[in-house]
C-alpha cells in the first residue's frame, strides 16, 4: 500500500504566513525604493495605509519636497491617532529609520493598548538603485546609499525597542508573504495623556452647567435691578442702603400714627421709601397710635 501524502511543494514551503492584529500600529521600515509601498498595495486597503509622500503632498503639493517634514509627519501621526481611536489598522508607510521616529508610534501603541509592529525590508543595495532609475519619482543613488547605512544600524537595534513583532522580508519573499488580520477592539483609555484624538474630545460645558450643574429648565435669579431695587416687605423689613451720593429723604408718615425716628448709617443715608404705606411699614414694630386731642 502506497503513501497517499503528498511533500509540500517548494513554494508552499516558502510560504510565509503573519498574523496581524486590528487596531494596530505597523511600520515599514527600509530604505527608498526596498519595496515597502508596493508591499503595503498589495496586502492592505488603501485606506489602512498611510503614507509619508503623500502626506507630503497635501502639506505642500509635492511630495518630494523634503523641507516640509515635519509638517508631513504631523499629519501622519494625527491620522494614525484618529484610526487608532476608531479600532482601525494603521500601516505607516515611511523609511522610518530613525529610533526617534519609531519611538513616537511605540509611545503611541502604548497609549491606546495596542501592538506595534515593524516589517523589515532587506533589499540589496543593488536592487533598490535599481527599481529607484525605473521610477518615475527618483531619489538619487545617494541618498539610497545613506539611507542604506542607516538601515543596516536599524536591523541591528530594532529588536531592543520593544517592538511586538520584528518581522524581516527579503527581497524574494516579498511575493509569498500571506498577511492574516484578526480583529480584536481595544477599549480606550478614559484619559489619554498628551493629545486627545479627534473623536473623543469632551463637549464644551454649557453656561447653565458652567454655574450651578443644574438642568437647563431651571431659571437663574436674575440680580435685581440698580435703577429700581425692590421694595422691603414685612414688619422687620430693614431700609436699604443706597449710593453714598444719594441725599437722605425723611419717609412719608401716616396722619395719626407716631414715626420711630430713623438713624441713617453715617457713611451712607437711607433710601426712601416709595410709597407712604411703604414707609409706614419701616416704622419700628413698638410704636403705638396716639389719638389726636
Amino acid at each position: 500500500m502506497t503513501n497517499m501524502a503528498q511533500e509540500p511543494t517548494a513554494n508552499q514551503s516558502q510560504e510565509k504566513r503573519v498574523r496581524l492584529v486590528r487596531p494596530s500600529i505597523i511600520l515599514l521600515c527600509g530604505p527608498a525604493a526596498c519595496g515597502k509601498s508596493t508591499f503595503a498595495r498589495r496586502h492592505f486597503r488603501p485606506t489602512q495605509i498611510i503614507s509619508s509622500d503623500w502626506a507630503r503632498a497635501w502639506v505642500c503639493d509635492d511630495e518630494r519636497d523634503q523641507r516640509f517634514q515635519a509638517q508631513a509627519f504631523a499629519l501622519v501621526h494625527y491620522l494614525t491617532e484618529l484610526r487608532l481611536g476608531l479600532n482601525r489598522l494603521c500601516v505607516v508607510d515611511s523609511t522610518a529609520l530613525t529610533p526617534l521616529h519609531r519611538r513616537e508610534y511605540l509611545e503611541l501603541a502604548k497609549r491606546f493598548q495596542v501592538p506595534c509592529v515593524v516589517f523589515l525590508f532587506d533589499a540589496s543595495l543593488e536592487k533598490c538603485i535599481e527599481r529607484d532609475l525605473s521610477r518615475e519619482r527618483t531619489v538619487g543613488r545617494a541618498v539610497i546609499e545613506r539611507q542604506y547605512l542607516a538601515f543596516g544600524q536599524t536591523k541591528a537595534d530594532i529588536r531592543k525597542e520593544g517592538f511586538d513583532q520584528v518581522i524581516e522580508l527579503g527581497d524574494e519573499e516579498l511575493d509569498k508573504v500571506q498577511i492574516e488580520i484578526v480583529f480584536r477592539p481595544i477599549p480606550q483609555p478614559s484619559e489619554p495623556p498628551g493629545r486627545r484624538p479627534q473623536g473623543e474630545t469632551r463637549p464644551a460645558l454649557r453656561p447653565w452647567q458652567q454655574r450651578t450643574g443644574r438642568g437647563p429648565n431651571v431659571r437663574e435669579a436674575r440680580p435685581a435691578s440698580p435703577t429700581s431695587p425692590p421694595a422691603p416687605s414685612g414688619p422687620h423689613a430693614k431700609a436699604e442702603v443706597g449710593p453714598a451720593s444719594s441725599p437722605v429723604k425723611p419717609a412719608a408718615v401716616t396722619p395719626g400714627r407716631s414715626q420711630a425716628p430713623a438713624v441713617a448709617a453715617p457713611s451712607a443715608p437711607v433710601e426712601p421709601a416709595s410709597s407712604p404705606s411703604q414707609g409706614a411699614n419701616q416704622a419700628a414694630p413698638s410704636a403705638k397710635t396716639t389719638p389726636q386731642t
